[in-house]
Parts: C-alpha cells; sequence; structure tokens
C-alpha cells in the first residue's frame, strides 16, 4: 500500500510539471469556492416538495470538491421524505457530486462521482457521455486520464459499485521516441479504443443480460501547435462486436485565446457508418438508452443499434467564452436521408454577465427532423435551467427547472418509461470566497 501510494504521489509529481497535450477545452468552466445552501419548494409531476439543499463546491488548486446534498419532504404526505434519488447504486454517497484533481486534457485527470462531458479518444464510441442522465438513478463513477507526453490513457467507468460500463483509450506518440524535437511529426498519435457494457440488454433473450463490446482504432495529428491557434486532423475507425462497424475523418481548430476578448473551438467531422452500427454511441442519453426493455420501448439502445442501417453522416460543435463571461457549446450530428437522426446538445454559463444575476443551462435532444423536434420536451430529452438573482453577498433567489426521465413498475410487473418536469423556486444561502 505504501509503495502504491508513493508511486501515485509521484505521478502526480511528475505529471504536474508537463506540458497539456492535445485540444484543451476552451469552454473553461470556472473554479472556484462555493458555499450554498437553502430551503424551497420543488414540484414534480405537479407534486409538491419542501426541498433542504446543501450545495458546497470547493476548489484548492488542482483538487476539487463538489457536495450536493439534498432532501425532499412530500407537502401532502406528512412531509415524508422522498428517498428516490438515493435508492440503489450509491445510495447517499451520490451526495458527494465529485472529487477531482486538475481538469479533462491536464496531464493528470482523476474525477470521482458524477461525470460529464466525458469523451475518450476524439469521440468517436464515447463522446460526452454522463452518468447522470436520469436524475433519481445518479451513479458513482471514474474518469481517470494521464498524459506523460510520448504514452497516454483515458478511462472511463459509469459505476464503481457495479462496474457496468468501462471505457479506455490508450495512445502513442511514437516520434518522440525517436527525436523530440520534430516540429510536425512530434505530434502524431496512435490510438486504440476499447468500450464494454457488462450489463446491456440481451438481443437473444428477452429479460437478460449480455456483454456489449465496441472497439476502435484512430490516428491524429496537430499539424497547428502556437499560443494563439492551434489545428489538427484525425482518422477514426470503430467497431461492435456481433453488429457493424464504420468510420470517420474530422478536422479540430482552437483559438485558446484571443486578447481576452473570446477562446473559440471548432470540430467538423464526415462520418460512413456501415449496418449496425452508430457513432458516439456511448452518448449522454446512453444511461437512459441502457435501462430500456428492448422488447417493449422502439428507442431502446439495442433497437436503435440493430436497426440502424447504411449511411452517412455528419457532426459538428463550437464552444468558447466571450470575455470570460458567457461559456456556450454548441453541437449536432444526423445522418443524411434518415428521418429524426439529428442529435443536439447545448450548454451555456454565465455566471456574473449581468449584475446580480447568475444564468446556467444545458440541453440534449435526439430525434431532431425539423426546428419543431429540436423545441420539443418529451422522452428523449434531457434539460436544466437555473436562474437565481443575488440579493446580497450571500443570499440567492433562484428557480431551477429540470426535464428527464424515470422508469415506474407498477404492482403487475409492467415498465413504464415516462419524462418528469420537476420544478424548484428556491432562497440559497451562496457565498462565493
Amino acid at each position: 500500500m505504501k509503495k502504491l501510494l508513493s508511486s501515485l504521489i509521484g505521478l502526480i509529481l511528475f505529471s504536474s510539471i508537463l506540458q497539456a497535450q492535445g485540444f484543451p477545452d476552451v469552454y473553461n468552466y470556472p473554479t472556484q469556492n462555493t458555499m450554498t445552501g437553502g430551503i424551497g419548494i420543488t414540484w414534480i409531476d405537479d407534486q409538491p416538495y419542501t426541498t433542504l439543499t446543501l450545495a458546497p463546491e470547493f476548489a484548492l488548486g488542482k483538487f476539487g470538491v463538489g457536495i450536493y446534498l439534498q432532501l425532499l419532504m412530500d407537502n401532502e404526505n406528512n412531509f415524508k421524505l422522498r428517498e428516490d434519488e438515493y435508492k440503489g447504486g450509491a445510495g447517499y454517497l451520490r451526495a458527494v457530486r465529485y472529487v477531482r484533481y486538475g481538469h479533462k486534457y491536464d496531464p493528470l485527470y482523476v474525477r470521482a462521482g458524477t461525470l460529464i462531458l466525458s469523451s475518450l479518444g476524439n469521440g468517436f464510441l464515447m463522446w460526452n457521455y454522463t452518468n447522470a442522465s436520469n436524475y433519481d438513478k445518479r451513479k458513482w463513477g471514474l474518469a481517470f486520464d494521464v498524459d506523460l507526453g510520448k504514452v497516454g490513457f483515458e478511462s472511463v467507468v459509469n459505476n464503481l459499485g457495479r462496474l457496468e460500463l468501462v471505457g479506455g483509450n490508450l495512445y502513442l506518440r511514437p516520434f518522440r521516441f525517436v527525436n523530440p524535437d520534430m516540429v510536425l511529426l512530434k505530434n502524431l498519435r496512435f490510438y486504440g479504443t476499447y468500450v464494454f457494457d457488462n450489463e446491456f440488454a440481451s438481443w437473444e433473450e428477452q429479460g437478460r443480460f449480455k456483454k456489449l463490446n465496441a472497439w476502435g482504432a484512430g490516428v491524429d495529428l496537430v499539424f497547428i501547435d502556437l499560443p494563439v491557434f492551434k489545428s489538427g486532423v484525425y482518422y477514426d475507425y470503430g467497431k461492435f462486436n456481433d453488429f457493424g462497424s464504420g468510420q470517420a475523418v474530422g478536422i479540430n481548430a482552437i483559438f485558446p485565446e484571443f486578447i481576452g476578448l473570446f477562446g473559440l473551438s471548432a470540430k467538423f467531422e464526415k462520418r460512413w457508418n456501415g449496418d449496425q452500427f452508430i457513432p458516439s454511441f456511448f452518448g449522454p442519453l446512453y444511461e437512459r438508452d441502457r435501462e430500456i426493455d428492448p422488447f417493449g420501448f422502439e428507442q431502446s439502445a439495442i433497437m436503435a443499434l440493430q436497426n440502424s442501417r447504411k449511411s452517412e453522416g455528419y457532426f459538428g460543435q463550437l464552444a468558447g467564452h466571450v470575455i470570460n463571461k458567457v461559456r456556450l457549446i454548441g453541437n449536432f450530428q444526423r445522418l443524411n436521408g434518415i428521418p429524426q437522426s439529428g442529435i443536439m446538445h447545448l450548454e451555456a454559463l454565465a455566471p456574473d454577465l449581468i449584475p446580480r444575476f447568475e444564468l446556467s443551462a444545458f440541453y440534449d435532444k435526439r430525434g431532431i427532423d425539423t426546428f419543431k423536434d429540436a423545441r420539443t420536451l418529451d422522452n428523449q430529452s434531457l434539460l436544466a435551467v437555473d436562474v437565481g438573482y443575488r440579493l446580497n453577498f450571500f443570499l440567492v433567489v433562484s428557480t431551477v427547472y429540470y426535464w428527464y426521465w424515470v422508469k415506474e413498475v407498477d404492482e403487475f410487473g409492467n415498465v413504464e418509461y415516462r419524462p418528469v418536469e420537476r420544478i424548484e423556486p428556491r432562497i440559497s444561502i451562496s457565498y462565493k470566497f
């Protein structure tokens, strides 16, 4: 144990002196210490609950901890405690939202708890995955990345208690072994990706689970690597065992910072999908899909994979910040000639754009064919909006709106998957230090 601990400490110290490799995240989440808590009212499907919330967030150097402990008491049932979000899985450990060291694309990045925007490689198999798409069934997972310059790896585990979904990406920059001073080829990177789900609904026998395996290989090259601009190209191949395969080429471009006015990243990818292959399959709505009975709901993950046909498509993304006051990210993917194949992700954060107002929101939507589909909330949507007004240096009046989904089983064993609306007006203590 002492040897393992000393090795880990050495790895942290060694990694901290390395340059960050690849494409940094210009979305630029702020890191600060906040103490938040309060009392309010929450409506879940028109059912009122009194809420007590404690949600501090601490950042010290590269270390960070986020807590989110919320107690909901049923106003129409003698203030009985609602325990749905603490049943199963990690239980009350979910109150610890995350513990982290560093940020994604740092030489060393570790995050345990709720995972957000988790990707492997260039995202062809796993992209923007979260283990908390079902608000009531949040899990305790792990993201662990190490970049040593010549070699490195990324890893994601959705649930440390059960090891259901596990993914890894191992990469190598071979020319850094030969001549680290080579201007262009030193950034050439080869990588291999493997993802498996131990508890995927069986495509052969109803009511049983089967292991789903996916693997991929790729290469990328950062051919412009300047302090003010970075750009690179990449190629990816992916394959699902027992199913199909696909490939993609793409380009990234980043302005990390432009005289303090903005940071911007752009990505465009062209895709060629074979029969029974879906790119970025392990994505933001995957946790929702994997729990759905494949024989009882047409939008289950296995039904989507089995029914997908050979196609071509594209993926595009823009992300960045404006004067460090507004942080935005948006991406969209679609298959040519395939109805309702559009998938969109939007996120915005403006903690101090307007004096006293604090704004944040994210939105994931699938099954898009028209603009109306993009703005329609249904069981293929995830939405959270938080609008707050700071009364003084420690009091905030806010309203939070959630749209998510739940799995319910009635007394006859019938399973229903339905969307849920949740509204939380509240008065909170929020102090930044």
